[in-house]
């Protein structure tokens, strides 16, 4: 998925335009509820507190972050597709936006004709990892002992249907490594099994594997992406060693309700880029492995299109059928 041209200097000049003109057209004219369908304490809902805060300080009113976890954020996705379309309830999404569209028969919302997109906040990668004294120092050597294990090699699941999952599956195909998945309720317990020994491999969020790398714990192999990350810098991207992998970003965004009136897009855009250039959002966002992402709305829609059409391939190359 190519990365959107940042255009910075452009989009800092059409903050305050854009905003100015909303402000004449009324809006907002009441609190600005931001949905999240995760838990409370998770990167999704860390960024829309971050995103929040800033965001009531250009626009005048109070956003609040409204938690509806459940059905992979198809519970919260659902509720904003019938909210009224004035700009005051919105989605902060995440992968499973696009994704859902590919793992369940049907939906009760389409997941790019029911919403207006508002920005792509950022793009995220996962980070394989292995227990300390395990006996791969490198991809390299999980590559080599996986190509003689008859058996294969295990893979914790720390959420099935997740990007992390998908990353998985794009392993073995890749690599031509057999695979055995050990799905786990969660990433905390599937971190547990990898630290215990009972799972070789894991790919992981990189927030939730950090403390344990970093305090020697966990070893990070690689990054799934095709560059180094701040967070892991001795950790190199996984196509060095496994070329045809193809990366399945993690993202984030805001959706409003379809048919936004453009003033109010376009208003509600230059808020969330604002506070996505404050230091603060921007030191988390790299500490997390992601990279922040500045764009127009048109692009966040196009950026969706696609998605959607990468993970109804990636399912079907996996033999994956929807439920």
């Amino acid at each position: 998925m190519n990365r959107f041209p940042t255009r910075r200097t452009a989009v800092a000049a059409m903050l305050v335009l854009a905003t100015a003109a909303a402000h004449a057209a009324g809006f907002p004219s009441k609190t600005i509820r931001l949905l999240v369908g995760a838990s409370a304490g998770g990167t999704t809902d860390t960024l829309a507190r971050e995103i929040a805060e800033d965001m009531t300080k250009t626009l005048g009113q109070p956003v609040i972050v409204e938690n509806k976890p459940g059905a992979g954020g198809n519970i919260a996705a659902q509720e904003v597709a019938r909210a009224p379309a004035d700009g005051h309830t919105l989605l902060v999404s995440f992968t499973s936006h696009t994704m859902n569209a590919s793992l369940f028969k049907k939906l009760p919302y389409d997941p790019v004709a029911d919403f207006t997109p508002i920005a792509l906040l950022a793009q995220v990668s996962s980070v394989l990892v292995t227990r300390t004294d395990a006996p791969f120092q490198s991809l390299a050597d999980v590559l080599a002992q996986g190509r003689k294990e008859k058996q294969g090699l295990t893979f914790a699941i720390g959420g099935t249907g997740s990007s992390l999952h998908m990353d998985t599956y794009e392993f073995e195909l890749a690599s031509g490594v057999k695979v055995t998945q050990i799905p786990f309720k969660g990433t905390s317990p599937a971190l547990a099994d990898v630290l215990a020994g009972h799972v070789d491999l894991m790919f992981a969020p990189v927030n939730g594997a950090r403390p344990l790398i970093q305090s020697g714990k966990l070893r990070a192999l690689a990054v799934a992406g095709t560059k180094r990350i701040a967070a892991f810098p001795d950790a190199p991207p996984i196509t060095e060693q496994i070329p045809k992998y193809t990366t399945n970003y993690g993202w984030f965004g805001v959706l409003g309700p379809a048919k936004l009136p453009a003033d109010v897009t376009r208003a509600l855009n230059a808020a969330v880029n604002k506070a996505m250039q404050q230091p603060r959002v921007k030191a988390r966002l790299e500490a997390d492995g992601s990279t922040p992402e500045l764009g127009t709305p048109e692009q966040f829609g196009t950026f969706l299109a696609a998605d959607l059409k990468h993970w109804a391939s990636q399912t079907k190359a996996f033999g994956i059928k929807p439920e």
